[in-house]
């Protein structure tokens, strides 16, 4: 899978990105991973499994890439693409959550983790559906748990089954090295966000009784103040393509194609 038309002007003049699904196999990538939001875990490796000298490694490669940016493919049903992009400026770091798609001439931002943090960008229902519809014979993270895991920073939501979400964390972060005894806590210290409060999402539209010639969007919006979504997600893109996008948040048909433009 090579980097979308529609992200070529993302990484600007003398920067490119390249996949990076190898990394997630270092003993101190969660920790790492985590630090931006969670730093408490680079204190805390063995928790995951790894000790202070994998955690400096795994920080090497993941932030101080300046040149060719790390970043992981979440492939998505109908052909988008959710990517996580480790964007090493100097003096402009962060971690983009970025959707795009072949028939797209632009990206669709979900959230940035940076010191000018914007999210959420998934909801509950939408983190879950992602996380376990990864289309058949697709390159990039296909397992649900480490898609799970890479999306719940961009993720935040009031309207949480806190259970379930103990219970799905807790067993992709065993599934990572996570020790069963530990991971129910650290599955709770990952949904306390630590750059917004969980918001509420809801479908909004046109009413024909006001008259209004908005159409309603399948795409569900975020009150949030901090988030992206608060405005339609990929704006420009066809009444179709919203649909399709809509569909792949939320699990989708996964080897139905969008239809062209």
């Amino acid at each position: 899978m090579e980097v979308p038309t529609s992200l070529a002007g993302y990484a600007m003049p003398g920067r490119s990105i390249a996949p990076a699904e190898h990394l997630l196999g270092l003993p101190g990538f969660w920790p790492v991973f985590y630090a931006p939001v969670w730093d408490e875990f680079v204190a805390e490796p063995e928790i995951f499994g790894a000790d202070s000298a994998d955690v400096d490694e795994a920080a090497s490669v993941l932030y101080e890439a300046e040149e060719v940016w790390p970043a992981f493919r979440i492939p998505m049903a109908g052909g988008h693409v959710l990517w996580i992009v480790h964007r090493n400026f100097p003096d402009d770091s962060g971690t983009d959550y970025l959707i795009a798609h072949p028939d797209w001439d632009r990206h669709a931002y979900l959230a940035s983790i940076d010191g000018h943090f914007s999210g959420p960008g998934l909801s509950w229902p939408e983190l879950v559906a992602v996380a376990e519809s990864a289309p058949a014979g697709a390159q990039g993270v296909v397992d649900p748990g480490l898609r799970l895991l890479l999306l719940l920073p961009a993720f935040g939501d009031a309207d949480l089954p806190k259970g379930e979400a103990v219970a799905r964390i807790s067993g992709a972060l065993e599934a990572v090295g996570a020790a069963p005894e530990a991971a129910p806590g650290v599955a709770e210290r990952l949904l306390d966000h630590g750059f917004w409060e969980a918001p509420s999402w809801s479908f909004r539209g046109g009413s024909p009784l006001s008259g209004s010639t908005v159409r309603p969007s399948p795409l569900a919006l975020c009150d949030g103040a901090y988030s992206p979504r608060t405005v339609r997600l990929a704006l420009g893109i066809t009444a179709e393509q919203e649909r399709a996008l809509a569909d792949a948040l939320a699990g989708g048909s996964r080897d139905q194609p969008v239809p062209a433009r």
